[in-house]
């Protein structure tokens, strides 16, 4: 299973957000490059490490705070822009994640030096790659630090090539990043489909073209409303205060085409979609930020098996007590529940959102 690794990134106004990097090196590498440009590793004590630039932006002092704070006092580096703050590396040479002490002391720093506020989100994802060859799925948070928003994406690559998984690990960023820039996951889809067609000129064949299906959300502070879009399978379920969870997304396949007209699907009609990035409908929803207390989006991995078996997906959200352990249960009772030779590849992202 390929568990989340917390990080925290650290901009030099101030602006604490929590990261989720991939358990492999190369991937947590890559992703970490996002925010910080040509990164340097630096030790903070034994059990955490920055990941600093060598530009000529602005002094971290809030980074450089939160050094003096965990080493208890020590002469920091001199940091520039967004740092990453990492665990440390293990045995094999992966980040681990940031221990709990570490991200809370850093969260302190921000708040004296800035008066920064707590994240209003617990957010935690969970992978499993099935009986397939490639991880095909992919996910991404992403924190837009001049508009506040969070956005939330989840890719189910097409069918189980590497193309596919280098394909789903590129767009799902990019998607995130585009939705918490505008506000607007319909937006990102478009935006990514467009990219996405013009690098193969407008000429898409599904039968070699790699793609996939996604589920996006975006949370604003300044807005009591979700905003949630999709193409495909991929879904997000929703769990109410008091308990009750409920579907927010209905699929692009052709199970869902005759059910809407009435007519009783096959075993195998919801293997075909009708809806991806690349080409079909995007669909749209908002749900209450304030009549939500859990967000779950996850891959056909993660729900067919349970649905198959007659267990409620969404009423597993209410069985566990933090973001983490409901990402986790749902993608373990997934791949429990397959009754396929080879599982499919199933990925959980758990929202918990704190309310003011």
């Amino acid at each position: 299973m390929i568990a989340t690794t917390p990080a925290l990134l650290v901009s030099p106004n101030g602006e604490v957000e929590e990261l989720l990097l991939d358990s492999r090196h190369a991937d947590q590498l890559r992703c970490i490059g996002f925010y910080v440009e040509d990164p340097r590793a630096h030790q903070l004590g034994r059990r955490a490490v920055v990941h600093a630039g060598h530009g000529t932006e602005s002094v971290n002092d809030v980074a450089r705070q939160a050094w003096m704070s965990i080493t208890g006092g020590s002469r920091p580096p001199l940091l520039r822009g967004p740092v990453v703050i990492t665990g440390a590396t293990n045995h094999a040479g992966d980040l681990t994640p940031l221990p709990e002490l570490s991200a809370e002391a850093i969260q302190r720093a921000a708040g004296l030096l800035s008066g920064a506020t707590t994240i209003g989100f617990k957010v935690s994802a969970v992978q499993h790659c099935g009986g397939r060859n490639y991880q095909c799925d992919s996910y991404a948070i992403n924190r837009n630090k001049n508009t506040g928003r969070w956005a939330f994406a989840v890719l189910d690559g097409i069918g189980d090539r590497l193309e596919v998984h280098h394909f789903a690990q590129r767009f799902a960023p990019l998607i995130a990043r585009e939705a918490a820039r505008h506000g607007s996951p319909a937006r990102a889809l478009a935006a990514a489909r467009v990219q996405a067609r013009n690098e193969l000129r407008w000429d898409f064949d599904p039968r070699t073209d790699p793609s996939a299906v996604a589920v996006v959300a975006v949370a604003d502070h300044r807005s009591p409303l979700i905003h949630v879009a999709w193409c495909g399978d991929a879904r997000a379920y929703r769990l109410a205060p008091i308990g009750i969870s409920q579907p927010v997304t209905h699929d692009h396949n052709y199970a869902q085409d005759l059910r809407s007209r009435g007519r009783t699907p096959g075993p195998y009609d919801r293997n075909f979609i009708t809806s991806c990035v690349m080409n079909g409908d995007i669909g749209a929803a908002t749900i209450e930020r304030g009549h939500t207390r859990r967000l779950l989006l996850c891959t056909d991995g993660a729900y067919a098996p349970l649905e198959e078996r007659g267990q409620d997906v969404g009423g597993i959200l209410d069985l566990a007590d933090d973001a983490k352990g409901a990402a986790a249960l749902v993608v373990d009772d997934a791949i429990a529940a397959s009754a396929d030779e080879f599982p499919d590849n199933a990925t959980a992202l758990v929202v918990d959102i704190v309310q003011a």
